[in-house]
This record gives C-alpha cells, sequence and structure tokens, in this order.
C-alpha cells in the first residue's frame, strides 16, 4: 500500500508516518478569538470520560450543596471544588477547555436551568455527535462500494425439464 503525501515526510534519514487520525479542530468560542479550543471530535473515547466524570462532577455538586456559607474557609473550599470540576471537565475533551468555556465565573454557576459544566458538556459533546454521525456515514458508504459487487441480486436460472 502507497503512503500518501500527508502521511508520509521525509526528513534527513528518517521518515514520518502519521496514523494517528487524530485530527484536531479549532473552535471559537463566544465568538472571542482569544477563547480557541483544539478537539479531535472523531474521539469514541469521549463517551466513556464522559460517563465515569458525571458522577464525579455530580459528587462536587453535591459536596457545594452541603458547605456552610459560615464555615470559616467557605470561599476557599468553593474555589478548590471548583478548580477539580475544571480538571475534570479539562479531562473528558483532552484539552484546557474550561479556561476557554469557563473564564469567568465558577463551573457551577446556573444558568437556564443546567449548570456551565453542563452545558460546556452538552454543547461540546454536539460537535462530537454531528462528527461521528458523518464519520460512520462515509464508512458505511466506503464499504457499500466494495460490497455492492458482491450483493447483487442475480436473476435466477431456469431449469430445462427432463
Amino acid at each position: 500500500m502507497a503512503l500518501t503525501d500527508d502521511m508520509e515526510k521525509q526528513v534527513n534519514d528518517i521518515i514520518d508516518i502519521n496514523l494517528d487520525g487524530a485530527e484536531r479542530k479549532k473552535f471559537r468560542i463566544n465568538g472571542n478569538n482569544d477563547a480557541i479550543i483544539e478537539l479531535n471530535i472523531s474521539d469514541l473515547g469521549i463517551v466513556e470520560r464522559v460517563e465515569s466524570s458525571m458522577e464525579e462532577l455530580q459528587k462536587y455538586m453535591s459536596e457545594i450543596a452541603s458547605l456552610d456559607t459560615e464555615e470559616e474557609g467557605f470561599s476557599s473550599r468553593l474555589k478548590e471544588i471548583d478548580q477539580k470540576m475544571r480538571d475534570t471537565v479539562d479531562a473528558i475533551f483532552q484539552y484546557p477547555v474550561s479556561a476557554a468555556c469557563a473564564k469567568y465565573g465558577t463551573m457551577y454557576d446556573p444558568k437556564n436551568g443546567k449548570f456551565r459544566y453542563e452545558t460546556i458538556i452538552e454543547g461540546l459533546m454536539k460537535l462530537y455527535n454531528d462528527n461521528i454521525s458523518e464519520e460512520y456515514r462515509k464508512v458505511q458508504e466506503r464499504l457499500k462500494k466494495h460490497t455492492d459487487k458482491y450483493t447483487k441480486t442475480v436473476a435466477p436460472t431456469k431449469r430445462k425439464k427432463k
């Protein structure tokens, strides 16, 4: 199999081959040129990372709800929880998305009946869902081209009577 030009690049005596397939796309958040994130929106591992992180994020929300506002260190505890939530969201997307998506405020700020971390995850997951659906459609088209010649129906032949 011949390697395409974008898969192969010779530098000195070493040939680089890109088989990773991970292509990060850039997205501008809220029209802000200082808030650009890069995501590999073909990464199916995102589903597992979201599922395994939601319980952790909800645990942080429960912890916030149980804090006593009169307790010493209340504000520093909120700041610690916000950082943990940011770290968790960043780990989901394998990129520091929280800095761009929640530059001001916290991950637990409520808006339109949801917390900010939920809005971020749902909004970015739509990019993954749309892209993965399109990529699967392309795979199915390619496979159909290769299998059509084997799956065409052949008209039955008539047998001669003896």
